[in-house]
């Protein structure tokens, strides 16, 4: 038996939560393996340059993200679909472009900042052997 294998490069949002479970539900497959790689939103911080920001703000982004993986998790555990979850601070662009490129994956599925990011600089140098679904909600931090 072949299990569908399906990649999703997300931002660490509520957004994305909300679209990895929708499309889940319209991939009627079973059974079925994911794998997660959620870019933080520290990963975020890295590239832009914002003010300073508080350990309070830092807190409660960190805290939303611990909430979207424990709120992912335990819908897949419900949904019993296999699954791999990661949470990226400090992303290697080129590690995600070269699993995209040489993975196993039947469905990649891009969401957010790497999927800006893809779109800017590596499209033409990234071709997944798979297809590739894009999903148009871009988080933008708070100032």
């Amino acid at each position: 038996m072949i299990i569908p294998k399906i990649l999703f490069i997300a931002d660490a949002s509520k957004e994305a939560l909300t679209s990895i479970v929708g499309t889940l539900r319209v991939i009627k497959e079973d059974p079925l393996s994911i794998r997660v790689v959620f870019l933080s939103f520290l990963s975020v911080l890295s590239q832009k340059n914002f003010a300073p920001l508080g350990p309070n703000t830092l807190f409660s982004l960190t805290q939303e993200e611990r909430e979207i993986l424990e709120s992912l998790e335990a819908h897949l555990a419900r949904m019993k679909i296999r699954y791999s979850l990661n949470s990226v601070t400090m992303p290697a662009w080129q590690v995600i472009f070269e699993e995209m490129e040489n993975g196993d994956q039947d469905l990649i599925i891009l969401q957010g900042q790497f999927l800006k990011v893809w779109s800017e600089n590596a499209h033409s140098d990234c071709s997944p052997k798979c297809p590739v679904m894009r999903i148009n909600h871009l988080y933008e931090l708070p100032v």
